[in-house]
């Protein structure tokens, strides 16, 4: 591939809705790095097999999540980091092959990771 590395920003759109944006799943097949933001974190882990849920109450804010697993991108961080959060879905099941790689507060999944295929959100 030309790409050297890919990201995939956030939006308002749930990627579980009828009317979410279309994309091209051989994206998620490219063998170069990809970093999904927000939106993109939750259609790279659905594109790939894993869930995504509504949740009962969104999640808007400043929160310091917990790193529970060590990963290259999150490489000097310590145990934890500060970090705003606002989304009304959530990772449910990562999909095959992918890490929880960090929890808010409330346990919901707030980063996900495939050291082997360098794809992290």
């Amino acid at each position: 591939t030309e790409y050297q590395a890919i990201i995939i920003s956030g939006g308002p759109q749930s990627v579980t809705s009828k009317d979410a944006p279309a994309y091209d799943p051989e994206l998620f097949h490219l063998k170069c790095p990809l970093l999904g933001i927000c939106y993109g974190m939750q259609l790279m882990n659905y594109a790939d097999g894993g869930t995504i849920s509504k949740m009962a109450t969104r999640e808007d804010g400043v929160f310091d999540i917990t790193f529970e697993h060590d990963s290259p991108i999150f490489k000097g961080l310590g145990s934890k980091s500060t970090v705003l959060l606002t989304h009304g879905d959530s990772v449910d099941q990562p999909a095959a092959g992918y890490s929880v790689l960090a929890r808010s507060p409330e346990g919901l999944v707030a980063a996900i990771g495939s050291d082997e295929r360098r794809h992290y959100g």
